[in-house]
């Protein structure tokens, strides 16, 4: 993006990408692609310090963005995410709806499996019910207690005195069961069977809240979401088809990054040299270590060379440290096993889209957007954080695909867990050039103070830093154009004042969507 528009304003770019592929993060796999990872230590299950696997997703035979694919980075885009869209809208990309949330999708939390309508509706019954019990209590008008009865009525379906199915008489203010929960025998000719609401009891022994399962209404997760016809990494070539494919070159890092003769001098992999007037980097921060060498050597003022130091004292990677872990795990199977209902486990409606949430550590299973009459759909079979993330990138892919199966088969049986295909695993605190999914702001000394002084850069020496990693939206495709955005900005725009800053981002908020757990 920063090439993109740079180039725009009347300077020339190249691009030089450390990883074999463009895109970084923003990665899809295809039948054919290599993914390898070089882990910082061996395998513990069984040392290996280093794996590769092939996609051999079918059908093998189909062309560029018409195979199927798995997302291993991105999956979504925000209808907030106005920069991204703009983008797509400009260079032509295709978007379709991705589904966040199907109410036919199941819930696994306290041993037992759920229909996400079922567990949803019955506890927005009982908390309206428990609710309207207590409205006389409520400091509130006699007009107001009336309009709050009302909506309770709406908000968990409450009887109010009337004649529900099949003759059952609800009383007013109370939750008996609806037909949002769902069915057990679908209405056609005759009138269908509401399934049986779950007692209070049941819901509060699942303590299904605990699983990220209302992160659909937090704002990031909001309907409308987009995916990219064919694969996240359309945005990315047709970024590159306009810059110029001749300007980008890849498998080339930066191995010595010096000031000489008033210009960059930046040595790559190959052995080449490349000298810029200006130099934007969006390596990730604490991989700049190697590259820039001796700080004090660099001719960066003090405050930026501290923010530089106040990185490098972290991990690299880790929960403590400044990259967060995280896996993701992909499937092909057919789309019979989701697509089919099964009355027997008391699904009666097929899935489409969305996202199952279960205690299993492989967190969620993601359910394909896209091509829902194809025989063949790709799966994503765990994407984890934090402590479950390190725990499966210390394992073998071979593991991490034997585990997400056993979630699997906990979460929707047996056959659903047998009939998974070709399967594909990427820690990516393992994959070279990145280690790690996201910056952790929140690990940060003096966060705020480090945030904004990196991402002004050096302007004296021309030296900027930028990346989702400088942004709100850490691990979102939006904060990296943002930042680039910014970037440009700042190289190219007379009198650009830096935004103020007085927080950072907490990426356990703003990408796991959950909020943080405080200590005990």
């Amino acid at each position: 993006t920063a090439a993109y528009r740079l180039l725009q304003a009347g300077f020339d770019c190249r691009v030089f990408e450390a990883r074999p592929v463009i895109g970084g993060r923003s990665l899809t796999l295809r039948h054919g692609d290599v993914l390898v990872e070089r882990p910082p230590r061996p395998y513990v299950d069984d040392g290996r310090p280093s794996s590769e696997q092939r996609c051999v997703f079918q059908p093998s035979d189909a062309h560029g963005f018409d195979r199927p694919y798995l997302n291993a980075g991105p999956g979504r885009i925000p209808s907030a995410h106005t920069h991204v869209l703009d983008l797509c809208r400009e260079l032509g990309v295709p978007l379709e709806v991705y589904v966040m949330e199907s109410r036919s999708n199941l819930v696994r939390s306290g041993g037992r499996s759920l229909v996400n309508r079922h567990v949803a509706n019955d506890a927005r019954g009982w908390i309206a019910q428990a609710l309207f019990e207590r409205a006389d209590s409520m400091p509130l008008s006699p007009a107001r207690r009336e309009a709050l009865r009302g909506l309770l009525i709406q908000f968990g379906a409450l009887g109010n005195g009337q004649t529900g199915q099949r003759g059952v008489y609800a009383l007013a203010g109370a939750y008996q069961r609806s037909d949002r929960a769902g069915y057990r025998e679908l209405p056609g000719v005759e009138p269908g069977e509401p399934v049986s609401p779950l007692a209070l009891a049941e819901i509060l022994d699942t303590r299904f809240w605990e699983r990220p399962f209302y992160q659909p209404e937090d704002f990031l997760w909001q309907p409308t979401l987009f995916q990219p016809v064919g694969g996240m990494d359309r945005i990315v070539h047709a970024l590159a088809d306009a810059v110029g494919r001749g300007r980008v070159r890849t498998g080339v890092a930066a191995t010595a990054i010096r000031r000489d003769g008033g210009r960059w001098r930046i040595a790559l992999s190959d052995g080449t040299v490349q000298h810029a007037d200006v130099c934007v980097s969006n390596v990730p921060l604490p991989l700049l270590r190697g590259p820039l060498g001796d700080l004090d050597a660099q001719p960066f003022d003090p405050t930026l060379r501290s923010a530089l130091r106040t990185v490098f004292s972290l991990p690299p990677t880790g929960v403590d440290g400044f990259l967060a872990p995280t896996t993701k795990v992909g499937w092909q199977a057919r789309r019979a096993l989701w697509q089919q209902p099964d009355p027997a486990a008391g699904r009666v409606v097929p899935i489409y889209g969305g996202i199952s949430w279960t205690e299993h550590p492989m967190t969620q299973l993601w359910y394909p957007s896209d091509r829902v009459h194809d025989d063949l759909g790709v799966l994503t079979g765990a994407y984890n954080f934090r402590g479950d993330a390190t725990a499966w990138g210390e394992r073998s892919p071979g593991w991490r695909l034997a585990s997400a199966r056993q979630g699997a088969a906990e979460l929707a049986g047996t056959a659903f867990a047998a009939g998974l295909g070709a399967g594909l695993a990427i820690a990516w605190q393992n994959v070279e050039h990145l280690r790690g999914g996201w910056a952790q702001w929140q690990n940060v000394p003096n966060g705020v103070e480090v945030y904004g002084r990196l991402a002004r850069g050096d302007q004296r020496s021309h030296f900027y830093f930028c990346g989702d990693q400088l942004s709100q939206l850490p691990g979102w495709q939006e904060g990296a154009v943002a930042s680039a955005l910014h970037t440009v900005a700042q190289i190219a725009v007379a009198g650009y004042e830096m935004p103020a800053v007085d927080e950072v981002p907490d990426s356990r908020l703003m990408v796991e969507g959950m909020m943080p757990v405080e200590p005990e």
